[in-house]
């Protein structure tokens, strides 16, 4: 029979998976699936209260219980009709949102009103996220690119990763 380690866990379905585990590991991933934290989720499961924040971790990192968890909200998600595509294009609309333009507005009492003050805003921390989301999720964040020495601003940033690509 061939090693365990050798099984691409990932090919196997939610209830192939869910034989492979005890019965704290299924509960375990159940709840967090749920939406229980890690540390609640193996409490709940049955691990020591003392030890549930590093067992929790601990659990995460076998593999079949990974693979597990990754089963069990693919189901969710299917149940859901979510699906990798979908999740983008809503990202991509929380994107168009964060970045239109919106008028400062401040009140006037002259006219007892709010009028516009010729400045506008937008949501750069929020675009910024989604584009971090759509990003790794399209696995272009794999390699870390890192800038030696002193950065002055984002001209240098940027001089610098022409450097490293180069």
């Amino acid at each position: 029979m061939a090693a365990r380690s050798s099984v691409d866990f990932d090919k196997l379905s939610a209830s192939e998976l869910k034989k492979l585990l005890n019965a704290r590991q299924e509960r375990f991933v159940a709840l967090l699936v749920d939406g229980c934290g890690q540390t609640e989720a193996a409490v709940k499961a049955g691990y020591s209260s003392k030890t549930a924040a590093s067992q929790a971790s601990d659990l995460l990192k076998i593999p079949k219980v990974a693979a597990y968890r990754r089963a069990l909200t693919r189901v969710v998600l299917d149940r859901l009709c979510l699906t990798p595509e979908s999740i983008a294009l809503r990202l991509f609309e929380v994107y168009e949102r964060c970045m239109s333009a919106r008028p400062v507005l401040t009140w006037d009492s002259d006219v007892r009103a709010w009028v516009e003050r010729g400045v506008f805003q937008f949501d750069a921390k929020g675009a910024t996220r989604v584009l971090e989301l759509l990003g790794k999720n399209a696995g272009m964040f794999a390699d870390k690119v890192q800038v030696s020495g002193h950065v002055d601003g984002l001209e240098g940033y940027l001089r610098g990763m022409g450097d490293k690509a180069g």
